[in-house]
């Protein structure tokens, strides 16, 4: 079986650390980034299986990179997870209309996020269930 990748974006460090250590652990490959360009060159370098964007970041946000990703035929169709602590409509609509797969809201707990990423690492494209 092929290791999965998953990159992160994240300006939250530490967050950042945790994720990157918990995800290794569980068997994933992990590439990360704390900005929005660097994260949208990671991902057409890498061409990972899933991707965790935070909302609010530096050079780019969430936002922004998904709306770029999904203009690239290779990356375009890849499950798209929202960390952030913004709990908005705004950002309930953003992500619908890109095609988020989830939005797991700062502060979480682990076994949330981890629940996530195992219901969309391997399935096919799906809509954001709220």
């Amino acid at each position: 079986m092929t290791q999965k990748t998953i990159l992160i974006a994240d300006d939250d460090m530490r967050l950042l650390n945790a994720l990157t250590c918990r995800l290794e652990s569980e068997g994933y490959r992990v590439v990360a980034t704390q900005d929005g360009y660097q994260a949208l060159a990671l991902a057409r370098r890498e061409t990972p299986d899933l991707l965790l964007l935070d909302i609010n970041m530096p050079a780019g946000d969430g936002f922004s990179v998904h709306q770029r990703i999904v203009q690239i035929d290779e990356l375009r169709d890849k499950p798209v997870i929202y960390v952030t602590g913004e709990d908005s409509p705004r950002v309930y609509d953003l992500a619908n209309t890109l095609g988020a797969v989830a939005i797991v809201h700062k502060p979480f707990e682990t076994s949330e996020l981890m629940n996530a990423i195992r219901s969309y690492i391997d399935a096919s494209p799906r809509k954001l269930q709220a």
